[in-house]
């Protein structure tokens, strides 16, 4: 509805026998506008987003991590990253970490619903439905959660572990490895007895 009305004051509210607030806006060509009856509904943000207290939220995320001499030596790509500003700790979701081998080829990938990246010592820890791969070997490990520090290039895993090489299958609580896979352990093992170099 527009208005037209040369006598009223700027920005006065008045109440028409309908019951709807009218505000009237005196501009130098004397215009108003007014609304009434129901208008379209205010969107709401859903519940996981109203109850998130990051300071900052990023999408479709890359974080490149680097070794003592500046050399690239990890990609983390995740599709949504939380960040806080009394902490060095990122939270992503929806994982994918590629580690590098010296020569720049993919050594090994993590694949994880969840993660947590510390900036300052660059050490990931991934969470829910683990699986690290290693594409140039015929290995692969399954946990439910698996630590990744890039200074000792070691890996573990405090939770259930499957881990498949060559054909065989073995199964413990927990798994520590370097990335070469010359000293690793599985703790309390079931399947395979024989767990190959």
């Amino acid at each position: 509805m527009i208005l037209w009305n040369k006598s009223i004051s700027p920005f006065r509210r008045t109440r028409p026998a309908s019951g709807c607030t009218v505000v009237v806006y005196a501009l130098p060509a004397l215009v108003a506008l007014a609304g009434c009856g129901d208008g379209p509904p205010t969107p709401v943000a859903g519940e996981g987003l109203l109850g998130m207290s990051a300071d900052m939220v990023s999408y479709d995320v890359v974080t490149y991590m680097t070794n003592a001499e500046g050399i690239r030596s990890g990609r983390i790509r995740a599709d949504s990253a939380y960040y806080y500003l009394d902490s060095t700790v990122v939270h992503m979701r929806g994982v994918e970490m590629d580690v590098y081998a010296e020569e720049g080829l993919v050594r090994a990938t993590v694949t994880a619903e969840r993660g947590r990246y510390d900036e300052r010592t660059q050490q990931m820890h991934a969470v829910g439905d683990v699986v690290l791969v290693f594409p140039n070997e015929s290995r692969r490990l399954e946990s439910d959660e698996l630590h990744y520090n890039p200074l000792t290039e070691d890996i573990r895993s405090d939770s259930a572990s499957t881990y498949h090489y060559d054909g065989q299958t073995t199964r413990g609580t927990c798994f520590r490895s370097d990335m070469t896979f010359r000293n690793y352990q599985v703790c309390d093992i079931r399947g395979s007895a024989e767990l190959g170099g």
